[in-house]
């Protein structure tokens, strides 16, 4: 009697058991022709993805296939019938879904972190990072199981899309080291490894690698203070993105305000900035004459001043903002607000 009793539990728990399959159905088209194939190199320790609740009902998220390597190898030949030369591999480090219970009903919560490389001369190099940790409301989707992983498909094919077009970081890492790629790789940056080359960067490709642009150096006035960057030629009238500058040694980050200090820890480099001068509130900057967009013509005509811009607004609340090492990009701390 009991194993037909559990046996009837066991049947009704497998049948409220729904699945919600991802399905990789976005373009990963590569319209220059360059690529050859997309391997997928899958580092999760557990391969579940978990499972979310829709109407109170659990969904188990799963992919189309157990067999990924070959749905994602697939993924790729159906959209690229004319191939290149070009490996590319995307690294799936982690993928979770999970509910949070809430005061009233359950919310759906994602994590999901990966990378994409290519592989040269049987060595890879980093391409882009996306990590995503998103919340889903039940009251804003009307099927949230479905928005989750037409979300998680989404964000898988725009890393790979956008992979196609990306230059990379010139540091060759070995298969072996794949597993941990963002410390040997940023070890291994002349940026990180050694003292600053002076001049303008226009990315953080070419400042990570320090190599700064030759047509462009920092302007400064009579007194030695920078004011802003201009090219060798003297012209000033001409529209170009700068990532930081660096003078007597001394790194600068470039803001859409100001240019700030760049410091390091054992974390890595980081700024101490306020949410204002990262992101201006209304798209309204600080200095007269520098577009949001981030164009130089705008440090040019807005005369910034280093000594100047340590003269901070004292109603202001500063941050510790990181830059990450692979791409760049922002580290906001917690806490961290955007101006609105």
């Amino acid at each position: 009697m009991k194993k037909i009793f559990f046996l009837v539990l066991f049947s009704a728990f497998a049948s409220a058991q729904k699945t919600q399959l991802i399905e990789l159905r976005n373009s990963i088209k590569d319209r220059n022709h360059l690529a050859k194939s997309l391997t997928l190199i899958d580092l999760r320790e557990d391969k579940n993805i978990g499972t979310v609740s829709h109407r109170k009902e659990p969904y188990e998220l799963k992919f189309e296939s157990e067999d990924l390597g070959k749905l994602f190898a697939e993924w790729f030949s159906a959209d690229n019938k004319e191939q290149g030369s070009t490996e590319y591999f995307l690294m799936l480090e982690d993928l979770k879904a999970i509910d949070i219970p809430t005061e009233r009903t359950v919310m759906a919560h994602l994590e999901m972190k990966m990378a994409t490389f290519l592989k040269r001369n049987n060595k890879y190099y980093f391409l882009k990072k996306s990590k995503v940790s998103k919340d889903y409301e039940p009251k804003n989707h009307a099927y949230v199981t479905r928005v989750m992983a037409a979300g998680i498909s989404a964000q898988i094919a725009n890393i790979v899309k956008d992979s196609y077009d990306e230059k990379g970081l010139n540091v060759p890492i070995s298969e072996t080291e794949l597993e941990n790629y963002e410390k040997i790789i940023s070890e291994r940056l002349p940026a990180y490894s050694g003292s600053f080359t002076d001049g303008v960067y226009t990315d953080y490709k070419s400042f990570a690698e320090q190599k700064p642009d030759k047509e462009l150096v920092v302007k400064k006035n009579t007194e030695g203070r920078i004011k802003g960057v201009k090219r060798t030629d003297g012209y000033d009238n001409f529209k170009r993105d700068i990532f930081a500058v660096v003078d007597n040694g001394i790194a600068y980050k470039r803001t859409p305000t100001t240019l700030i200090e760049l410091e390091k820890d054992n974390e890595g480099y980081f700024i101490t900035a306020s949410a204002e001068e990262i992101f201006p509130p209304d798209n309204t900057l600080l200095i007269a004459g520098a577009s949001n967009a981030g164009a130089i013509g705008g440090l040019v005509a807005a005369v910034i001043d280093i000594t100047a811009a340590k003269i901070r607004r004292q109603n202001a609340k500063y941050y510790r903002i990181g830059i990450d090492a692979l791409t760049g990009e922002y580290i906001l701390p917690e806490g961290f607000s955007k101006s609105r």
